[in-house]
């Protein structure tokens, strides 16, 4: 994410993730040494530890979305940098992501599309579409309408966003 305006050096943020600890970088310049500095932070986890393994982040806002193996988002605050809330959403692990305005839409191991309303900040699940193969891409069209999904079992959906009734594209072997 880049933090500052100044278009001769501006300032990144820069998140890293382990399967035991998720940091929060801030690459700056430093206009004495005429050089970028890494400044490196982590997040605060929870006093039990927070152990997974990351598929995919995205960032929201001010929010690292962070998919895992076991079927959950993790959520951390970048600013704060704390870790917020997890929400298990699939089995089978979640592999993909994509976000458009105040919905979220996942795909995960198990074959399945969810679509998640996150309006007024409360997670409600919509719609739930199931397709042939995990689900290893989601992308939305430009007039966001249409989702483009790729799965395992080479097929790609055309998906409404609507209600995630689909059609598929593409069969391959």
């Amino acid at each position: 994410i880049q933090t500052d305006v100044n278009p001769k050096h501006p300032s990144y943020i820069i998140v890293t993730a382990s399967s035991s600890s998720v940091h929060i970088n801030t690459l700056e310049y430093d206009i004495a040494s005429m050089q970028y500095y890494l400044n490196e932070g982590s997040c605060q986890l929870p006093n039990t530890g927070l152990t997974r393994n990351y598929t995919f982040s995205v960032i929201n806002g001010g929010m690292l979305l962070a998919g895992t193996s076991g079927g959950e988002i993790c959520l951390f605050s970048i600013y704060d940098q704390i870790y917020k809330a997890t929400m298990p959403l699939s089995s089978n692990g979640l592999l993909s992501i994509s976000l458009m305005d105040d919905k979220i839409f996942i795909g995960g191991g198990d074959g399945k599309v969810k679509k998640i309303s996150t309006e007024g900040g409360k997670w409600n699940l919509t719609h739930e579409a199931q397709i042939d193969g995990k689900v290893t891409s989601i992308s939305l069209s430009n007039d966001k309408k249409e989702l483009i999904v790729g799965t395992s079992k080479s097929k790609i959906y055309r998906m409404l966003t609507s209600d995630l009734s689909f059609m598929i594209h593409t069969d391959a072997h």
